[in-house]
């Protein structure tokens, strides 16, 4: 894929679809930043929008009527889903509110239980779409050899030498006019796409196939 077919492919939205999908929802019910706060940590905890939304309309929800998505299956062995319903207090947002920075950010929403580094680019992409504060974009990528979007950010910049891979996330950063935590979701669909396990729009078949039946399902068709 070259450079410029990544930037049109990042812009038509299908790799952060979820994440977009999460905002509709919060302006639709006219959320408060509080409770926008609290959908995102939801739609974190499972990586489930169906489930994000049954959490936020009724926190006291059993984990056994929610589904975990992905390396997120992991938040239903024992307590781990308790502790996480019982950190979600207005502390959290209060500390976040004080970064400047996603460097910032990064470092605050990593220190939470059970946040490692995909859960927290999950949230704070999330986060940055409901938020509504202006932050510095400054987080640098550690380009670790295994991750998927190290291997993306590969075949679209076509070296593997980090700080040309820097230079080209900053490149990217204007040009798709979006930040770090998006581009790195999109960069994982690149390489995923180039092993032939994804393709394009299949992480809006995966969201139309996840709320299939849900109470939501008709709402969310019409927010796409």
């Amino acid at each position: 894929m070259k450079y410029e077919d990544y930037i049109r492919y990042h812009r038509r939205g299908d790799a952060g679809v979820e994440e977009r999908m999460i905002a509709s929802l919060a302006r639709h019910f006219n959320m408060s930043r509080w409770d926008s706060f609290r959908f995102a940590y939801y739609f974190t905890t499972t990586y489930h929008i169906p489930s994000a939304l049954k959490l936020f309309f009724n926190p006291a929800t059993p984990k056994s009527e929610l589904k975990f998505r992905t390396d997120r299956r992991y938040v239903r062995i024992g307590e781990t889903f308790q502790r996480l319903m019982k950190q979600l207090v207005p502390s959290l947002l209060d500390e976040l509110d004080k970064a400047k920075t996603t460097t910032e950010q990064y470092e605050i929403v990593s220190s939470w239980y059970f946040f490692g580094r995909y859960a927290t680019f999950l949230f704070l992409e999330v986060w940055s779409k409901l938020s509504g504060k202006q932050i510095i974009d400054d987080l640098a990528l550690n380009w670790e050899k295994e991750e998927n979007y190290t291997k993306g950010a590969v075949i679209v910049a076509g070296t593997q030498e980090k700080e040309a891979l820097t230079q080209f996330i900053e490149r990217a950063k204007k040009d798709a006019d979006d930040n770090v935590f998006s581009l790195e979701t999109s960069l994982c669909a690149v390489c995923k796409m180039k092993k032939g396990t994804r393709w394009e729009g299949y992480y809006t078949e995966r969201l139309l196939e996840d709320v299939k039946g849900c109470q939501w399902e008709s709402l969310i068709w019409s927010l796409l």
